[in-house]
């Protein structure tokens, strides 16, 4: 192959003109199937006289075909994807890392680095065994290119193989090329000046960090090891870097802060994984309890001493610290807090550091003040991210200061909460440090609002040093006034008389009209808190003055208008989820004053969302979408996401205005369509809610509403099978309320059943997806009764093949039994033809299954089980004796007793289910918990804390340590996992919103019916039944027979009034 023709097809895909690029494209993948292709890319890479985005562009190519096709499976051998040839392996693997030495160019080496770990994870060690002789030479080369190679080539199939614990290649990578990292980074440490110290020690401690991701191996361990490694990081993390003449950006950058943060990250992860005894779970414990209680009493009090003087000398400003290292040392703080034995030793300093080091990182900064005066949007949407961004300072500071206050309460939280105090009162306290105060009530304000000592006076504070604050001169401490109020709100402020919350409110809806964007945000967010506050169905301590007063909401009712108008605004201009979200309140606490203007309320939204769906659509529809555009979409999704939920509640809260909400529907099928065809996952849940609201608010299909259907079925078919379970509900609404247009439309009829033929038979989807498809032809069945006969045969031979081999979980076995039960249900006679065609006696294990079902306790567990049971039954009693299966004919005396087993549970079903109804409309009013229990006021300060995360900690290890064992068993061809202890006894609870055409069926009633039918079709069998039943059998059939006359009686009398 001529590698001179080749790099000018490669030229040639940078062409303006879109059909020479596309030609040249075409030429390269048509070439990619023959031998030679891929050394003769290589030659390219490696030539120096190719322009460098040919190469660039080759190294992109021979990356992704690596990645793609290096091994093929057998359910992926497409044209584009034809295996690489056993000659090109070869040719890659004897020439990669010396391609690597030559490619001196960073985008260039970051290529071919991750080729080599895709062949790294293929063909270590049998296909490659010369790997490690290759490498350990690089790593003992003089020449630094060579040497940095070598590090590259090791720390990448340590990536490969970390996350495989039951490899031996780890071991051996780590046994061959650690001790020589380790004297290559005490080598270049040093010479800190030397040229490449800072990339080496950066490949160095990358190296070692991803080895010890998921185990720290034996040798590791080992004094010999942990000692001299240990203190080359911390070299390292203590020494002074000279990068003079930088920008911050530009340091943050530099391969000396990336050293820096591997060798913190390193150290971090050896103390909270390994070196933690107190902090360990069980499963870890087993293994590292002896390293981590010398790594705890020896070593991390030598971190913490290192990490406290970078603290100290970062406060002094004698040091620069990049954002990465702050989160990493803060961080270790947090570690630190919980044993005893750093917590004595941090201790001493945690007030130092609270006013120090946490609470500068709070305060207002030239960045953010550059921000507010350039572009406020910007500034509020990184004021939201900063908490989420877990290496911002704004996180670091918020972690630490809440750990102090949550887990060493006694000891902490009073001591800074008084310097938080002292700043605001004092009259010379600079606004930017003012603004960092309110940020620390803001960080602190879950503990604030839950300490018994303090929650109580939150007002008289907020009066006091808040809410003077919204009428300041500084606009940024307006802002931040506005936010405590609504995060102290958020947990419910004691107002222990009406003026003061008077006073707190008109300052507030005063903000509202700020001239400044910020304020105006987060007095809109402080004007939702103090609502839910006041009138949420979550309050947990009623506000006497308030909820008899109405002081807030009859005062926002007179400007409701104005205030969700500023919402309006405030969401377009700054696309700010949270926005959306909060007009919820508004919405929900105002749906009569709204109801009016509800329909045009939910054209604007609807009217932002498609214009935010076509922007999406365009970025995500690029070729190479920038990271950028990538950000700017995510962002975008979430915006859609909260208008959609927005618009649901003013769905739900239209609910009773028939009138209103067709208008409703009508505006909101374009914004539901255009989700649907373009697949826009992130919001789809929730525009399938739209659609089960709709449906099942109007209880009925109007004709614009079917396209809607097919498109759903178009998504099911097409890249969302995963998604069966939020559009059950609306297809349920669509069969429950559209029966007609189904009967008229055999292909509506087919789209369902292909839905669950497709779900059942899909090796995507699991068992909990299955049951969903079963739920759905239920319905199918339940809902169209007598209209869909060609379809039972198909439905019924899917169930049958899912009794052989059964489910692993009891919910599917019990809703593939239901969906046996409902064929029998709809159409018995057919039902058996097809049951006995399918196997030999398939009928007879039909039914044993399902009177196993009727006969254990708690085997059929939900009011619809039983009620499904027992109206197939009755039209099994029905049945023409000569339409009986012969197989089954000697049992059929059984039918009666196994009914009345039923019905024996069912009076404590109906029971359980009203008390979960009940349960379920009281949660409600107790949706957040007391959070007294987050605080350890009365711990031992000089003890281990273990809390809620600790149990979390330990959990999570179990699960790991489970789907290890299982991914190693499976690996070695064993199939005795072990499972999910929740997956085979599972609870199957009542489905308290599931609504069945069944539910206005008397099962009492039908029996009596189908009991007098019995014994007039079939009085041998009749006779046989009702003779052998025993005497709590005889007395049980008398009760059901009683309740029976009762309700027909109950009925009769109804029916009299009504005349």
């Amino acid at each position: 192959m001529d590698p001179q023709a080749l790099s000018g097809l490669f030229g040639t895909t940078y062409s303006p003109d879109p059909n020479m690029r596309k030609r040249a494209e075409l030429q390269i993948r048509a070439l990619s199937k023959e031998e030679g292709m891929l050394p003769a890319v290589m030659q390219i890479i490696g030539a120096e006289g190719v322009d460098p985005s040919i190469r660039q562009a080759c190294a992109v190519w021979l990356k992704n075909r690596v990645e793609r096709a290096y091994v093929v499976g057998a359910d992926n051998t497409t044209s584009d994807h034809t295996p690489v040839s056993v000659g090109d392996r070869a040719a890659l693997k004897s020439g990669l890392l010396q391609l690597l030495v030559s490619a001196t160019s960073r985008p260039l080496r970051l290529q071919l680095a991750n080729v080599l770990r895709s062949i790294i994870s293929r063909d270590f060690p049998q296909e490659w065994p010369g790997y490690l002789e290759n490498v350990t030479a690089l790593l003992s080369s003089q020449n630094p290119q060579e040497v940095y190679v070598g590090l590259i080539a090791t720390v990448e199939p340590i990536k490969a193989f970390r996350y495989r614990s039951s490899s031996n290649n780890l071991e051996a990578i780590t046994a061959a090329t650690f001790p020589l990292l380790l004297r290559i980074g005490q080598q270049v440490a040093a010479n800190p000046s030397g040229p490449m110290t800072a990339e080496f020690l950066h490949l160095v401690f990358q190296s070692y960090k991803n080895a010890a991701l998921t185990s720290l191996l034996p040798s590791q361990m080992a004094p010999d090891s942990i000692v001299p490694w240990g203190r080359l990081m911390l070299d390292v993390v203590s020494l002074r870097v000279p990068l003079a003449d930088m920008d911050e950006e530009e340091m943050e950058k530099h391969e000396w802060w990336k050293a820096k943060k591997w060798a913190y990250a390193s150290l971090n992860l050896l103390f909270s994984r390994y070196g933690n005894p107190s902090q360990m779970p069980a499963s870890l414990a087993k293994k590292y309890k002896t390293f981590a209680d010398n790594f705890v009493t020896s070593f991390a009090p030598q971190i913490l001493t290192v990490y406290l003087e970078q603290a100290r000398l970062y406060v002094a400003r004698e040091v620069w610290l990049s954002k990465r290292s702050l989160y990493f040392i803060g961080q270790f703080f947090c570690e630190c807090v919980k044993p005893k034995t750093t917590w004595h030793l941090l201790k001493p300093h945690f007030e130092t550091l609270v006013s120090s080091f946490a609470f500068p990182q709070l305060c207002f900064t030239t960045e953010k003040q550059e921000l507010w005066r350039d572009d406020s949007n910007e500034y509020l949407r990184r004021t939201f991210e900063e908490y989420d961004d877990y290496h911002s300072g704004v996180s670091t500071a918020t972690s630490f200061l809440l750990t102090l206050a949550k887990t060493r309460t006694s000891a902490t939280f009073i001591p800074t909460l008084t310097f938080v105090q002292n700043l605001l009162a004092a009259e010379s306290t600079p606004p930017e440090q003012r603004f960092g105060a309110l940020n620390m009530v803001v960080c602190l304000s879950s503990v604030i609002m839950v300490h018994p000592n303090v929650k109580g006076d939150i007002d008289t504070f907020l009066l006091r040093n808040v809410i003077p604050l919204l009428g300041s001169d500084v606009g940024y401490l307006r802002a931040v006034a506005a936010e405590v109020v609504g995060a102290l709100e958020q947990r419910f402020v004691t107002w222990n008389n009406p003026e003061g919350l008077a006073v707190a409110y008109n300052a507030i809806v005063k903000a509202m009209d700020d001239p400044e964007t910020p304020v105006r945000v987060h007095a809109s967010l402080a004007l939702a808190e103090m609502l839910r506050h006041t009138y949420g169905s979550y309050t947990s301590e009623p506000i006497v003055f308030v909820s008899d007063s109405g002081i807030v909401k009859d005062a926002v009712k007179q400007i409701i208008g104005k205030v969700i108008q500023t919402y309006l605004e405030l969401a377009e201009a700054t696309e700010l989820d949270t926005l959306n979200s909060t007009m919820d309140t508004f919405v929900q606490l105002y749906a009569d004053e709204l109801l009016p203007v509800s329909a045009q309320l939910t054209s604007r939204l609807a009217t932002t969302y498609m214009r935010y769906v076509q922007e999406v659509i365009q970025l995500e529809g690029a070729e190479e979408p920038s990271d950028s555009a990538l950000e700017a979409s995510e962002n975008k999704m979430f915006t859609l996401a909260a208008l959609l939920k927005t618009i649901g509640t003013i769905v739900t809260a239209m609910d009773g205005s028939t009138e209103i909400t067709m208008q409703i529907q009508q505006i909101l099928i374009p914004p539901i369509l255009i989700t649907l065809q373009h697949s826009i996952i992130d919001v789809l849940d929730h525009a399938l809610d739209l659609v089960d609201s709709l449906t099942f608010n109007l209880k009925t299909i109007s004709p614009d509403m079917w396209p809607i259907f097919e498109q759903m079925y178009k998504l099911f078919k097409g890249n969302v099978i995963d998604f069966l379970e939020e559009m059950l509900p609306s297809l349920d609404n669509f069969m429950s309320y559209g029966k007609e247009t189904f009967f008229a439309r055999p292909d509506y009829c087919e789209m369902i059943v292909d839905m669950y033929e497709t779900a059942m038979a899909s090796q995507h989807l699991g068992e909990a997806d299955r049951v969903n498809a079963c739920s759905l032809i239920e319905a199918f069945m339940l809902n169209l009764r007598g209209h869909v006969d060609d379809k039972i045969p198909r439905i019924l031979t899917v169930a049958l093949k899912q009794l052989d081999p059964a489910p692993k979980t009891r919910s599917l076995r019990l809703a593939n039994l239901n969906v046996l039960v409902n064929a029998v249900l709809y159409n018995a006679p057919l039902a058996f033809q097809v049951i006995e065609s399918f196997s030999p006696n398939s009928s007879r294990i039909v039914f044993d299954k399902w009177f196993k079902s009727m006969s254990e306790p708690g085997g059929l567990p939900r009011v619809h089980d039983m009620k499904l049971s027992i109206m197939a039954m009755c039209g099994l009693l029905e049945l023409d004796p000569n339409n009986i299966p012969v197989s089954v004919k000697d049992g059929w005396a059984s039918i009666v007793p196994a009914m009345l087993g039923v019905f024996k549970g069912l009076p404590d079903a109906v029971s359980m289910r009203k008390k979960l109804q009940e349960e379920f409309a009281e949660e409600d009013d107790e949706e957040l918990e007391d959070e007294d229990d987050v605080l350890v006021l009365d711990h031992d300060d000089e003890e281990d804390v273990y809390d809620e995360d600790t149990a979390i900690r330990d959990v999570m290890a179990r699960e790991t340590e489970r789907l290890q064992q299982n991914a190693e068993k499976l690996a070695a061809g064993q199939t005795d996992v072990v499972d999910d202890e929740s997956l085979s006894d599972e609870e199957i609870e009542e489905e308290l919103g599931y609504i069945s055409p069944l539910d206005s069926v008397d099962p009492y009633l039908a029996f009596q019916s189908a009991l007098a039918t019995f014994q007039n079709v079939n009085p041998a069998g009749y006779q046989a039944a009702t003779t052998s039943l025993n005497m709590n059998q005889q007395v049980l059939l008398g009760e059901v027979m009683r309740l029976a006359e009762q309700k027909k009686a109950e009925l009769a009398a109804a029916g009299q009034q009504q005349a």
